[in-house]
């Protein structure tokens, strides 16, 4: 073969590798799956059917270009955004920004459940530098356990009984999100087994009893501080 056939075909496998290997960088839980919703929230300036916002939060939440934008507008809690859907696993993913919101919760409830404090049965909380996921049905919004959580004092032996339950149905791990710029973000609940990826990569994983809740009727978004922006809804099949 010709030097100049040599480079040619170098040149060649480069570039036809190149996306592969990118492909695999940023691999994440996606496959080929149904999409069974989805909301680039193009088009309208408002939510519309399907979703709801907290009382006295409508002005916290507007659409302009595309784009949804979150902002916290009570003092004592912040904006809260809801899609209502019924389904036991989820796969959900959406695009986000924090563009000055200090903090966003995704909050996933069953409006039903009597012993979470608003229906909260699972969560994954994130700062710009930390995401945190959490099996509320047991832990942190379980009724009982919250009361705990606001004695003043308990018992040795069950103070340390709250904090080793706290410790189970919790993990977290150090994330870097660049304030003003767009991160993609997908979650899945399977069974006992809530994981997060963050672009592409696995963030924080937990097997924890509560995310296997049966009933879930609605998930979303309560951001704290001005503002969070999101984008590219979509919602996969789960079987």
């Amino acid at each position: 073969m010709s030097r100049v056939a040599c480079l040619i075909a170098f040149s060649t496998l480069c570039f036809l590798s190149q996306p592969m290997l990118l492909a695999e960088e940023g691999s994440s839980a996606v496959s080929e799956k149904e999409v069974v919703f989805e909301d680039s929230f193009d088009g309208r300036s408002v939510l519309g059917d399907g979703y709801r916002v907290g009382s006295g939060m409508e002005a916290g939440w507007n659409l302009q270009d595309g784009v949804l934008f979150g902002k916290q507008v009570r003092d004592d809690h912040g904006s809260i955004m809801r899609k209502q859907m019924e389904f036991a696993d989820l796969h959900v993913a959406f695009d986000f920004r924090f563009n000055g919101g200090s903090r966003f919760n995704f909050v996933i409830d069953d409006n039903n459940e009597k012993s979470v404090h608003a229906g909260h049965v699972a969560r994954a909380s994130l700062t710009p530098k930390r995401m945190m996921i959490s099996d509320d049905k047991l832990g942190l919004m379980n009724l009982e356990v919250r009361e705990k959580r606001k004695a003043k004092s308990l018992p040795a032996e069950q103070q340390k009984e709250l904090e080793n339950l706290l410790a189970r149905t919790q993990a977290s791990a150090a994330i870097h999100a660049k304030p003003g710029t767009w991160h993609h973000l997908e979650l899945t609940i399977h069974g006992t087994v809530m994981t997060v990826h963050l672009d592409g990569k696995e963030v924080v994983s937990l097997d924890s009893p509560g995310f296997a809740h049966p009933t879930k009727t609605q998930f979303g978004m309560t951001v704290n501080g001005s503002s969070i922006d999101f984008d590219n809804l979509r919602v996969f099949a789960t079987e």
